[in-house]
């Protein structure tokens, strides 16, 4: 780039620099140890021994200003002329404004660079030690042309080094990418950028996905994870923009894992953290880098390097932030790809259940594309939660439903495999082969998957239920059992809850009562039912209603009725009486008792036996959708 748009990298604090820029020069500490500069010290200014040098001069000192620019080493060819202090001052301030990145001198024959007083007046020193710009004396022996060349000559290699490993990481990653590779083929070939690292590529939730490099090393570093956990999140989130980045660069020295683990009760001697950059192992013997897998403000998993036995590559960072982008950008087509394929199943579902499809070796094969096992005896299971209030945005609705469809089709695949999953509108639809299964197991096996699911969307104020049809043994059957597994879910919600997994075979009168569309109606027949025990609000109409109940589930056996009850036998004959009072001779007319039974199905089912009954015209109050697209 132009030189006027080039960043001046003295400027620049370490912690912002990528690694690209760091290579393209040498930091002035890394100039004071080339072999031509031994015996080189710093006299002033050694809080700034971090810029950079990319360019070195040598000035008249007459004119020292004549050569400074942006990071450059501005060497003085003969003693500084006497001037004030305040000219002394002004000379430094305007070295280090302009970007130069130190100033060095060579010392007078048979006097040491560390020797005092130097060469300088002493009010430049002052000044560079406030401002934190570098000045070193040179020995009184060396060449300046020797000293020029040394520090140019390990600057080009450096960039020649970073350019020629930044162009060779630019081909192999675009082949990677071209070819449909993804975090395996990535992590490799960090592996084989960095020789002798080990690369370990991480998940979402910090499992290890895949790894390379030394056998050992990956399995070490295997057991020092269990320090990537929630803490280090937390501190690490609590970090400022300033010093956190953008959370997608690994190449910088952010924060050391000492500094976010302060505050967190874990000792950094025990492993390495997830802090994006480049750091240090604890104990201050090999280095290790971290890049998170970022797709936007999504991530999607992390890369982490590590050289247990000295310092990391040159350029290191940059290979591991490329490849981060390389890896994100598979999961983004990876995720692209998935999409297209779930509509596609979605589709395919639709019809199957919607009964438009036959069973035909054609449609079987269809299924078996998607991995599916539709063979034989399958059975429907359908799924829903409460109304998603999406702000009046149905694209809003669909998405959460596909993140609900998701962690249920996982929570699936892990007990069965070969199962049919789809959201449909507002429910997720599965097709689930028996596999012999008795009706108890399948109901044991959907409650459990169910179970899983809740525990997730528990946090969210979410609940799913399940309705489960009978069985069909070909496609064809897969209309009625859709239906019947419709059925069953509503049902089973209106009795037992929003969680209910409720098999079709169990709903018995409550399937006929289901069916009754006016709540209206059912409302005026158990009043009329009921009576004055209709009343759900009163506590004593509430009791008398349970010791009904109970009287017509054990066939009015009195004594088996009081013993659930806990009452006296004595206390049971009287509530009889008392109910026989308020509603009739129950005990004498097996009508009455079927209608009765009726009422307090009907009461149960709708919600009319609580004490808030539902208004007339009732509908469920939607839940907004809070926090949805974490669960899954």
């Amino acid at each position: 780039m132009p030189a006027s748009m080039e960043p001046v990298l003295s400027q620049v604090p370490p912690a912002d620099r990528s690694a690209l820029q760091d290579s393209m020069g040498l930091a002035v500490e890394q100039v004071l140890t080339l072999p031509g500069l031994i015996g080189t010290v710093v006299v002033g200014g050694a809080s700034g021994t971090r810029r950079v040098v990319r360019h070195v001069v040598v000035d008249d000192p007459v004119d020292p200003l004549s050569g400074a620019g942006p990071d450059v080493l501005v060497v003085l060819g003969s003693q500084l002329p006497s001037a004030d202090a305040a000219h002394s001052r002004a000379l430094v301030e305007r070295l280090h404004r302009g970007g130069s990145a130190a100033l060095a001198y060579r010392a007078r024959p048979g006097q040491e660079p560390a020797d005092l007083p130097p060469d300088l007046p002493m009010e430049v020193l002052a000044e560079a030690d406030r401002r934190g710009f570098p000045v070193i004396a040179l020995p009184s022996t060396a060449r300046l042309d020797e000293v020029v060349a040394e520090v140019l000559g390990a600057i080009i290699a450096r960039q020649t080094q970073a350019l020629s490993l930044a162009n060779r990481m630019h081909n192999q990653f675009i082949d990677v990418a071209l070819s449909g590779g993804g975090l395996v083929e990535v992590t490799g070939q960090v592996s084989t950028f960095l020789d002798g690292a080990a690369v370990l590529g991480l998940g979402p939730d910090r499992e290890v996905a895949t790894s390379a490099g030394p056998p050992a090393d990956v399995e070490e570093i295997r057991d020092w994870l269990w320090l990537l956990d929630a803490a280090a999140d937390d501190a690490f989130a609590d970090l400022t923009p300033s010093r956190r980045l953008s959370g997608n660069r690994a190449d910088q020295s952010v924060v050391t894992p000492a500094e976010v683990l302060a505050d967190a009760d874990l000792s950094p001697a025990d492993g390495i953290l997830l802090v994006p950059g480049h750091h240090e192992l604890p104990g201050g013997r090999g280095e290790y880098a971290v890049a998170p897998v970022m797709a936007g403000d999504q991530r999607h998993g992390w890369l982490v390097a590590v050289n247990r036995h000295g310092p990391m590559l040159v350029g290191a960072g940059v290979v591991l932030e490329q490849a981060a982008v390389i890896a994100a950008l598979s999961e983004i087509r990876h995720q692209a790809v998935h999409s297209v394929e779930l509509r596609f199943q979605g589709d395919l579902v639709r019809r199957l259940v919607g009964g438009s499809m036959r069973h035909t070796e054609r449609v079987l094969a269809y299924t078996r594309s998607f991995g599916w096992r539709l063979d034989g005896p399958v059975v429907v299971l359908v799924t829903a939660t409460e109304t998603v209030d999406s702000g009046g945005d149905p694209t809003r609705a669909l998405d959460v439903l596909d993140r609900l469809a998701d962690g249920w089709r996982a929570a699936v695949e892990s007990e069965v495999s070969g199962a049919a999953v789809a959201g449909l509108a507002t429910e997720i639809v599965t097709v689930l082969p028996l596999d012999g299964r008795t009706p108890e197991e399948l109901s044991a096996l959907v409650a459990a998957v169910t179970a899983r699911v809740n525990g997730r969307l528990r946090r969210v104020g979410r609940l799913l239920g399940t309705g489960i049809g009978r069985p069909a043994e070909e496609l064809s059957g897969l209309s009625d059992a859709y239906q019947q597994a419709q059925r069953a879910l509503v049902v089973g919600q209106e009795i037992r809850g929003g969680h209910a997994v409720t098999h079709f075979d169990q709903l018995g009168v409550f399937r006929l009562l289901s069916l009754i569309p006016d709540s209206n109606e059912l409302r005026s027949y158990v009043d009329e039912v009921l009576g004055p025990l209709a009343d759900s609000g009163d506590a004593d109409s509430t009791d008398l209603r349970d010791t009904l109940r109970v009287l017509l589930e054990t066939n009015l056996n009195v004594a088996e009725s009081a013993r659930r009850l806990h009452f006296h036998y004595n206390t049971m004959r009287y509530r009889i009486g008392k109910l026989e009072r308020l509603l009739g001779p129950f005990t004498t007319d097996p009508t009455l008792r079927l209608n009765l039974l009726l009422a307090l199905h009907a009461a149960r089912m709708r919600g009319l036996d609580q004490s808030h009954r539902p208004p007339l015209e009732h509908v469920p109050t939607p839940l907004v959708d809070d926090g949805l697209e974490q669960l899954v």
